[in-house]
C-alpha cells in the first residue's frame, strides 16, 4: 500500500456534513476508494445520505456500527473515513434473510470468471438470519485463498435498518464484499470458556435456538445461568445477564465457535448467527483478565509493519469488559506499535485467515493487518 496516498480520520461530529466533507476531501486528494464507518448514536438514514452516496465517482464501502475505534478509543459517535491509494471492487449481495435467495448463483454473476482476491473485507448486515448461508456461498466460490475479515453492521436497538453504506445508497439485510487490493494477516481469538454442557440443539430456525435436549431453549439457559450468576431474568434485562454467557458451537475439529444470544421470543433464543439443527453447544463464561489476554494474542499473531490494522471486535465484549475494555486496547496497542488503526464494534465478526473455513463469529478479536 502506498502509505503517503492513504488517509485515515476521525471526527467526533454525527452530523451528516461533517461526514461528507471529509470523504469529499479524501476524494479530493487523490483516494481511489473510500470506507465510510459511522456510529449507530449517529442516526444516519437514507434520506441524509442516498443523493451523496449515489453521486461519489469513486467506490465506496462500509457501515453502521454500535461503536467505532480511532486512536485506541472506543467512540459512541461520529465517523472514520478511509481514503485508499488504489481503487476496490465492492460486491453487494441482497436478500440475506431471504429463505430463497441463491447465495452461490448471485456471488457466481457478481463475481464472473475473475481471480480470487487476496484479501476480501465482508460487511453484513449483523441482525440478517442467513449470514452462515452466504459465507459458505463466498467460501464455495472463492475458497481458502483469500484472507476474509469484517464482521456485522446494525444497531444494539436490534432493529433492522439500512446500515451499509454503497454507491447505491444505504442498503438493508445486504452483504457487500469489498475486493482489497493488497495481503492482509489475521489474527483471531475469543478468550472465553466452557462452564456448562454439551446440550443438543434439538430444534432450530437458521439463528433462532427452540429447544436443547428436547427441553424449550430458555428454560435451560436460565437455569443454569441464574444458578450461576446469582441474577433472575425479567422481561427487561435478558441481554444485560445474557452478555456474559454466550454459547460455544463445537465444530468438528473441536474449536469453539462462540454464538451470542441478543433477546428471547417466549422460550425461544434469538442468536447473532445461525445455530443448526441437531448441532452441540456449551455454555460459555469469560474473566476479563482471559478476553483481554486473547485479543493480544490475536495482535501479536499478525506480521509486524508500518501499514494499516482493521479491527473487528465485537460490541459485546465491550459491555461485557466495561471500564477494562481500555485494557484490551492497550494491549492490543502494545503488539502492533505505532501503526494506524482503525475499526468497528460489530454484531458478529468475520474472518477465515486462509488456514480455516470462513465463519461468523460472536464476542470475538479478529484484526486484519496489511502485509508490507
Amino acid at each position: 500500500m502506498d502509505m503517503a496516498r492513504f488517509s485515515l480520520v476521525f471526527t467526533p461530529d454525527p452530523s451528516p456534513a461533517a461526514a461528507m466533507a471529509l470523504a469529499d476531501a479524501a476524494a479530493a486528494r487523490g483516494a481511489e476508494s473510500l470506507i465510510l464507518l459511522a456510529c449507530d448514536d449517529n442516526g444516519c438514514t437514507p434520506e441524509q445520505f442516498d443523493d451523496w452516496l449515489n453521486g461519489l465517482a469513486v467506490p465506496i464501502c462500509g457501515g453502521v456500527f454500535p461503536q467505532l475505534i480511532h486512536e485506541w478509543q472506543n467512540h459512541e459517535q461520529g465517523y472514520i473515513v478511509v481514503g485508499l491509494p488504489d481503487t476496490t471492487t465492492v460486491y453487494n449481495i441482497p436478500g440475506l434473510s431471504d429463505p430463497d435467495a441463491d447465495f452461490t448463483a448471485a456471488l457466481a454473476t457478481a463475481l464472473g470468471d475473475d481471480e480470487p482476491p487476496q484479501s476480501l473485507l465482508l460487511l453484513v448486515d449483523g441482525l440478517s438470519s442467513r449470514i452462515g448461508a452466504l459465507l459458505d456461498a463466498v467460501y464455495d466460490n472463492l475458497g481458502s485463498d483469500p484472507v476474509y475479515f469484517g464482521g456485522g453492521a446494525g444497531s444494539l436497538s436490534f432493529r433492522s435498518q439500512p446500515c451499509l453504506f454503497s454507491n447505491q445508497g444505504m442498503l438493508m439485510d445486504h452483504a457487500q464484499l469489498t475486493v482489497m487490493p493488497w495481503p492482509f494477516g489475521l489474527g483471531v481469538e475469543h478468550g472465553w470458556e466452557k462452564f456448562a454442557g454439551p446440550f443438543a440443539v434439538t430444534s432450530s430456525t437458521r439463528n433462532v435456538i427452540h429447544a436443547l435436549d428436547f427441553r424449550p431453549a430458555f428454560d435451560v439457559y436460565r437455569e443454569h445461568v441464574e444458578a450461576d450468576s446469582g441474577r433472575r431474568f425479567d422481561d427487561a434485562n435478558f441481554f444485560d445477564i445474557a452478555k456474559a454467557y454466550p454459547f460455544g458451537l463445537e465444530k468438528p475439529d473441536g474449536t469453539i465457535l462462540v454464538r451470542d444470544p441478543i433477546n428471547r421470543t417466549a422460550t425461544n433464543l434469538n442468536c447473532i448467527g445461525e445455530v443448526p439443527a441437531n448441532s452441540v453447544v456449551h455454555l460459555l463464561k469469560g474473566k476479563a483478565t482471559n478476553l483481554i489476554r486473547a485479543a493480544a494474542a490475536g495482535a501479536a499473531a499478525v506480521p509486524r509493519g508500518a501499514g494499516p490494522a482493521i479491527l473487528s471486535d465485537c460490541i459485546s465484549r465491550v459491555l461485557f469488559l466495561e471500564n477494562d475494555f481500555r485494557l484490551e486496547l492497550d494491549a492490543v496497542k502494545q503488539s502492533l506499535g505505532d501503526r494506524p488503526l482503525f475499526g468497528m464494534l460489530t454484531l458478529g465478526e468475520i474472518a477465515n485467515g486462509g488456514d480455516y473455513c470462513l465463519e461468523f463469529y460472536n464476542k470475538t478479536f479478529v484484526l486484519a493487518a496489511t502485509l508490507d
